[in-house]
């Protein structure tokens, strides 16, 4: 009888440790990542009043006769079925979808594992939970690194001094403007604009830079230096008193700028019909006082032989004292006097012709003589000392032409010649790209020139050289003496106005090519906008520094820096156990291990059976209230039904001793 009174206090024991846990699991029915724990009984030691026995020949077998002692706790097993997920605002609220714990070390270097992933990063960027534990993983660039149980700390390296820069292909050459030294300040936009004058303006952050062009910049710092130049005239000073820098990529062997130019080489012109001429000239002026001009009354091919004119002055008043033709030399002579005339000359002629048919027929095209009559026998004295010859055949010409500033633009002009049978009618006339140069009678190489430059109207670009007519047209040469006057000697040329009809009258045109601007220059014409970016000075970061971050599938922990771009960070990596019902509780959600877990697995998240990391989610608790409240009450029915037990075995015993009465 007294058994049963022990009885009934190990069942109101037993109900009531099991209305704590009950107790327990209700008030953690909102606890981040609790997990419920379930209690069972096993019954206790039971006293044998009899064995068993087997059965024998006349009798049979025997059950045993037993009496139990009561109840005692089994088992207090917590429940690690999965709970539903609630979704928070934090980037580092977790759950882990799946199987395995997080893994937490507090400062003595216990390890502890839990499902409630509430952390945050401390101020020196380790991933901490509510309690400051550590969680546990892989810091730093965790790509094909294995599963690890070490603090994790976001960290983001410092950055280093760069200066402000941009880099363009123009031109097809790579090209960086940048400042000479790191700062924080000059991110700034850069134009090149063209301008004969230099100049430069820096407001808002940017830097207008005005110069030329066009010049022909024969090196790297010809080039950087008007780019400095132009900083200069314009008074800017930019920020932290940095320069700019240009950077090439590469420089070709050649960078020099060529002249535009062409050159011909044995120019030639037929002379269908030869012509001559001889003049005389006042040797103080230079001016023409005469000219006596022929041609053959047919055309003559270079196979024929030349028809020369010899002259004889002699003093009379009859206008013309014979003319003669010698077969033998082909020549024609003919005796003038002061008073002659061209139709004088031409009716000899034909006169002579009649009685002579088999002479090379002339006619005298020109005759110009001063009207003084002294001056008129001077020329005429002159003149019949240079006889004229008439000379068939070819003219061959080798002339170079070329501009005199290097550079492309020249490329597009064209030279065209003309021919003018007058005297002091050079000319050279600009129409777009295309000069056009007269040449008459008297022309020189000096002539053209100066009509080239005149021309020009002071554009050094419009001055083009022309040589190789120096000895066909003669040159002038003026001095200027002692007194302050000037001399003006004249080299006669070897082409007679025949032979510049022939070749200039044909109108010969040639263009000017091969002249190329200087590499730096091609750059300068390129140049457009710069977006100078990224200067800063070095300095040390943080995970604050980070922006964008986000946790992957895997607990790989990813952010985004201004300076280093998308970085890996950290991974936080996950806890598995043989057997995780083996764990203890340590409280605060956490779990320890034990010889009855096993030992703790690492692994990363997605793989080996442990879980996947969910982000910005907490995992709920998974206490079933309607479970719970069903125990309650069977729980309280059971502490009912021993307490019974205990006041029956009480009037028992009461009643026992009351038989002594």
């Amino acid at each position: 009888m007294v058994k049963s009174l022990y009885s009934g206090v190990t069942g109101l024991k037993t109900h009531q440790q099991k209305m704590d846990v009950i107790g327990n699991n209700i008030a953690n029915v909102n606890t981040t990542g609790y997990k419920t724990s379930v209690v069972t009984f096993s019954d206790v030691y039971y006293q044998t009043k009899q064995s068993a026995s087997g059965a024998t020949a006349t009798l049979g077998g025997i059950n045993p006769r037993q009496i139990g002692y009561g109840v005692q706790m089994n088992t207090t097993t917590p429940n690690m079925t999965q709970s539903g997920f609630t979704f928070s605002d934090s980037i580092y609220d977790m759950a882990i979808d799946g199987e395995g714990f997080f893994q937490l070390m507090d400062g003595a270097g216990n390890l502890f594992y839990t499902r409630a992933g509430i952390f945050n990063v401390d101020d020196q960027g380790y991933l901490v939970d509510a309690n400051g534990y550590h969680v546990l993983g892989v810091s730093g660039d965790a790509t094909n690194q294995p599963a690890g149980s070490e603090a994790i700390r976001i960290t983001v390296p410092q950055t280093e001094a760069k200066c402000s820069s941009s880099t363009k292909e123009v031109n097809g050459v790579d090209i960086t403007v940048s400042v000479s030294s790191p700062s924080d300040n000059t991110d700034m936009s850069v134009t090149f604009t063209n301008s004969t004058y230099p100049y430069a303006t820096f407001a808002n952050g940017i830097l207008n830079i005005f110069f030329d062009m066009e010049e022909q910049y024969e090196s790297d710092d010809a080039f950087e230096a008007a780019i400095q130049e132009a900083i200069a005239a314009g008074g800017v000073e930019l920020p932290d008193d940095v320069e700019l820098k240009f950077e090439f990529g590469s420089i070709p062997d050649d960078p020099d700028a060529k002249i535009a130019s062409n050159k011909m080489m044995d120019w030639r012109a037929q002379t269908t019909v030869p012509a001559g001429e001889t003049t005389y000239m006042d040797p103080a002026t230079l001016e023409v006082k005469g000219i006596l001009g022929f041609k053959a009354a047919k055309a003559k091919e270079a196979s024929d032989a030349d028809i020369a004119v010899d002259f004889v002055y002699t003093a009379g008043a009859a206008e013309v004292a014979a003319v003669a033709y010698d077969a033998a030399s082909n020549k024609w002579t003919i005796t003038v006097n002061e008073n002659v005339t061209s139709a004088a000359i031409n009716d000899a002629i034909k006169t002579y012709m009649e009685t002579n048919p088999d002479a090379e027929e002339i006619s005298c095209v020109k005759f110009v003589m001063p009207s003084d009559a002294t001056e008129r026998e001077t020329a005429l004295t002159t003149v019949a000392n240079n006889d004229v010859t008439l000379t068939a055949g070819e003219v061959s010409v080798s002339l170079d032409i070329a501009a005199t500033e290097e550079g492309e633009y020249a490329n597009n002009y064209k030279v065209t010649f003309a021919y003018s049978a007058s005297y002091g009618n050079t000319k050279a006339v600009w129409d777009e790209n295309n000069l056009t140069l007269t040449i008459c009678n008297d022309t020189t190489q000096t002539d053209i020139e100066e009509a080239i430059k005149i021309a020009a109207a002071g554009n050094q670009k419009k001055i083009l050289s022309v040589t190789g007519l120096e000895t066909l047209l003669g040159t002038k040469e003026t001095t200027t003496n002692a007194d302050g006057t000037t001399t003006t000697t004249l080299t006669a040329g070897t082409m007679t106005p025949a032979e510049r009809e022939a070749f200039f009258g044909a109108n010969p045109a040639l263009s000017l090519g091969g002249g190329a601007d200087s590499f730096f220059t091609e750059v300068a014409k390129f140049l457009t906008t710069f977006n100078l970016t990224d200067g800063r000075k070095g300095d040390a970061q943080s995970y604050k520094d980070l922006e964008n971050i986000s946790v992957q599938a895997d607990g790989t922990v990813i952010g985004y820096h201004a300076v280093h771009g998308d970085m890996v960070l950290a991974r936080i990596d996950i806890a598995t156990f043989d057997n995780p019902n083996g764990l203890s509780q340590a409280g605060g959600t956490m779990f320890m291990a034990t010889v009855a877990s096993g030992e703790a697995q690492a692994e990363i998240a997605g793989s080996n059976g442990a879980g996947e990391v969910v982000a910005g989610a907490l995992e709920m608790s998974n206490v079933d209230l309607s479970q719970e409240f069903t125990d309650m009450i069977t729980t309280q029915r059971g502490y009912q039904a021993n307490s019974r037990v205990i006041t029956t075995s009480d009037t028992m015993l009461e009643e026992l001793l009351n038989l002594k009465r």
